[in-house]
């Protein structure tokens, strides 16, 4: 073999090891964030300068259009209360009480990504569209059916999920300390 193929062979060899390298290290998406709270994960270096190349990448491979902390704070969540991983086919309870920002939704969104397929065309829910009980909270279910009257998000049988919690224009309470806000509960119901 001459040596111009050797170094043919050793430069596409390195180009395709060191791609799909990147390509597992920013898979995991936002999951990897610096701050933890329940099942939920974020970063606050999201859309600034100060972030990581890695996160830098993973944010561009999680389609996000990332805005600083102090306008958007995007959290993930890829398991429930207990730890275990969200599962398309079991329902789950998703609540709180309002939370700490301007306006703020949830979706739920496939394991590669993408808006989960449903016949209700539903992906998200937001403080404006979730009712508020006697106590001041909310509650929605997560299902691949409808079970009950108030809010649904749908699943899909056989497909794992997970969420995405957007909070637009966090306050100043939460931005001090996110890793102890009062963030939604995901707790399983039953499968």
């Amino acid at each position: 073999m001459k040596s111009w193929h050797r170094y043919a062979i050793t430069l596409v060899g390195g180009i395709a090891v060191g791609l799909g390298a990147a390509w597992a290290i920013t898979g995991g998406g936002l999951s990897g964030g610096a701050i933890v709270n329940g099942p939920w994960t974020t970063s606050l270096g999201f859309g600034t300068k100060a972030t990581d190349p890695v996160t830098r990448a993973a944010v561009a491979r999680a389609g996000l259009l990332a805005l600083p902390a102090k306008e958007t704070v995007y959290w993930s969540a890829k398991t429930d209360a207990a730890g275990a991983p969200l599962d398309g086919n079991c329902r789950y309870s998703l609540s709180g009480t309002p939370l700490d920002a301007r306006w703020w939704s949830v979706t739920i969104y496939d394991e590669a990504g993408y808006l989960v397929a449903n016949p209700a065309n539903s992906w998200s829910v937001n403080g404006a569209n979730v009712a508020l009980d006697a106590k001041g909270e909310w509650r929605v279910t997560i299902a691949p059916t409808r079970l009950a009257e108030g809010a649904w998000l749908p699943g899909t049988k056989g497909q794992p999920f997970h969420l995405t919690l957007r909070m637009y224009n966090p306050g100043k309470a939460f931005r001090a300390n996110p890793a102890k806000a009062v963030l939604p509960q995901i707790v399983k119901e039953g499968c």
